[in-house]
C-alpha cells in the first residue's frame, strides 16, 4: 500500500476522533497504521537521520523522556517525541504518523519515546532504536505485567533484539542485571548515587520488591538502600553485585520539597547540579538523562545548565494556582512512588491538606490492593486534612481507617477538588494525589473550568 494512502487515512483518523471528541488522536491512527501497513513505524524512524532512543522503566518515563528531549534540543536536535504519554506500540507509530508529511519525510533530527515495559519488545525489532535508558523496575498493575521477573523478561527480549547502548540502572538489582541481554560487554553504560544527604529522613520503606539475586535466587545483602529496593547490593552467593556507574551522584548537598544540588561525575569530570523537581526519585530520573546524554557526547555543563530550567510533566509534580492557593499535582501508580511522594511532599508539613483520587480503569491497574503496602501511619501527619474519591475512593478511606487517619469521601472529582481549595487557608498548599485516569480527568476539569476561581475565593 503505498505510504501516502496510509499517511492520509491514518492522519484523518486522527483528526475525526479530535473532532468527534472521542480522544486526541494519540493511539488510533497507530492501530489503523498496524493494519493497513504493519512496517509503517519501521519505515518512518529510518528517516531520521540521528536515530532513535528509547526510554523505559515501571517509575519516571514521561519525566525522563521530558529532560531528554530539552537536553537534545539545547544540543540543536529537532527531536520527535511521543510528549503525550501513549507509550504502547499504537502511541509510538501515531507520534511518527502525526509528524510525517504525507510523502513521509520528517522535519526531525532524532527520535525519542517512552515505550511501556510489555511492549519494548514489539517496538524495538522494528525501530531499531541506537539508545535504550532502562530506569527501575517496581512491581506496577501486576494483573497486566504479572510479577517483576516477567516485565524483566520482557525488556530484555527488546534489548535482545537490538544493537543500541544500553543506559542501566546500577542502584537496582534487576535493572542491572538486564546487562546479560546486551549482545555485547561494550554497549552497556550505568547511572547510580554514591549516597544521599546525611539529614535524609528515614522512613520505613514498602516491602522490597526485587531483594533476591538475578542469577542464583539468594537473598541480596544490601549496604545502602536509598527507597524501595533501590540501594547499593551484593549477592553473599554468587560474584552478582551493584555495577560500578559510569556516571554517579557523588554528592548530595541538600534535598527537600523545592529540588535538589547535587553533583554528578562524568568521566571523571564534576559537574555541580541544581534541579528543581524534588524527590529521590527525580534526581534519579535527571542522572538517566545525564547518563544518556554523555553517551550521545553532550557536555556535563550543558546538560547541568539544561536540568536547571526543568517544568514538571503533566501531572507529576505540577503546580497549580487557584484562588490564591497553591496545588500541587502528583501522580502515583504504585506503592514505592506513592511512597515517595508523600515523603517528599506530605510528611514534612504540618496539617497538609491531601485529596487521594484512586480509580481502577485499564491504565490505571485493575488491582488496588498496593494501598495497603505504602506505611500510610508514618507519611501522613495526625493533624492532616484528608479527602478521598474516585472510583475506589472508598478502598483508599478504608486504608486511611486502619492506618488511624480520618478521611472524608466524596463521590465526584470536581466537588473534591472544590472541597480542598475551600479547605485550603488562602496563601496555603494542597495536594492531589491521583491515578493515571483520575489525572487525567482532574486536569481536564480545572482547565474548563477556569471560572471556578471565583468559587474558591
Amino acid at each position: 500500500m503505498p505510504l501516502w494512502f496510509t499517511l492520509a487515512v491514518t492522519k484523518a483518523a486522527a483528526m475525526s476522533s479530535r473532532l468527534l471528541g472521542r480522544g486526541g488522536g494519540h493511539a488510533l491512527p497507530g492501530l489503523i497504521a498496524e493494519r493497513l501497513d504493519p512496517g509503517l513505524a519501521g519505515r518512518l524512524a529510518a528517516r531520521l537521520p540521528h536515530g532513535v532512543i528509547m526510554v523505559t522503566g515501571t517509575n519516571g518515563k514521561t519525566t525522563t523522556t521530558k529532560l531528554i528531549a530539552s537536553i537534545l534540543e539545547a544540543s540543536g536536535e529537532r527531536v520527535l517525541t511521543n510528549s503525550t504519554g501513549s507509550n504502547l506500540k499504537r502511541g509510538v507509530t501515531s507520534a511518527l504518523i502525526s509528524a510525517a508529511h504525507l510523502s513521509g519525510r520528517l522535519d526531525a533530527t532524532i527520535g525519542l519515546f517512552e515505550v511501556d515495559e510489555a511492549s519494548l519488545r514489539r517496538v524495538t525489532g522494528e525501530l531499531k532504536p541506537d539508545h535504550i535508558v532502562v530506569l527501575n523496575l517496581f512491581r506496577d498493575q501486576l494483573d497486566r505485567y504479572g510479577e517483576l521477573d516477567t516485565t524483566a523478561a520482557l525488556i530484555g527480549e527488546g534489548i535482545a533484539a537490538t544493537t543500541a547502548q544500553l543506559y542501566l540502572n546500577a542502584d537496582d538489582p534487576l535493572v542491572a542485571s538486564l546487562s546479560r541481554y546486551a549482545p555485547r560487554a561494550d554497549l552497556v553504560h550505568y547511572f547510580g548515587v554514591e549516597e544521599l544527604p546525611p539529614d535524609a529522613p528515614d522512613v520505613p520503606q514498602t516491602a522490597s520488591d526485587s531483594d533476591r539475586c538475578p542469577v542464583c535466587r539468594s537473598r541480596l545483602v544490601f549496604s545502602r538502600t536509598f527507597y524501595g529496593h533501590i540501594g547499593h547490593y551484593r549477592c553473599p552467593t554468587c560474584d552478582f553485585a551493584r555495577p560500578t556507574p559510569d556516571v554517579e551522584v557523588t554528592e548530595v548537598t541538600s534535598a527537600d520539597a523545592s529540588g535538589s544540588r547535587f553533583t554528578v561525575a562524568v568521566g571523571g569530570e564534576r559537574t555541580a547540579v541544581v534541579f528543581p523537581l524534588a524527590g529521590t526519585y527525580n534526581m534519579y530520573n535527571a542522572l538517566a538523562a545525564t547518563s544518556l546524554a554523555h553517551g550521545c557526547g553532550i557536555a556535563p555543563a550543558g546538560v547541568a545548565e539544561t536540568l536547571s530550567t526543568t517544568v514538571a510533566a503533566f501531572g507529576r509534580v505540577e503546580e497549580l494556582t487557584l484562588g490564591g492557593r497553591t496545588l500541587f499535582l502528583l501522580l502515583v501508580k504504585n506503592p514505592v512512588g506513592l511512597t515517595q511522594v508523600l515523603e517528599t511532599f506530605v510528611s514534612r508539613e504540618s496539617a497538609p491538606h491531601v485529596l487521594f483520587a484512586i480509580s481502577d480503569l485499564d491504565a490505571d491497574g485493575r488491582d488496588v490492593s498496593w494501598l495497603w503496602d505504602v506505611p500510610m501511619e508514618a507519611l501522613i501527619p495526625a493533624d492532616a486534612v484528608v479527602l478521598t474519591t474516585g472510583i475506589r475512593g472508598a478502598d483508599m478511606t478504608l486504608r486511611l481507617h486502619y492506618a488511624g487517619i480520618a478521611a472524608d469521601e466524596v463521590d465526584d472529582f470536581t466537588v473534591a477538588v472544590e472541597r480542598l481549595v475551600r479547605e485550603i487557608p488562602v496563601g496555603g498548599t494542597g495536594y492531589i494525589l491521583p491515578t493515571y485516569t483520575a489525572m487525567l480527568a482532574i486536569r481536564k476539569m480545572l482547565a474548563q473550568r477556569t471560572s471556578m476561581q471565583e468559587v474558591w475565593r
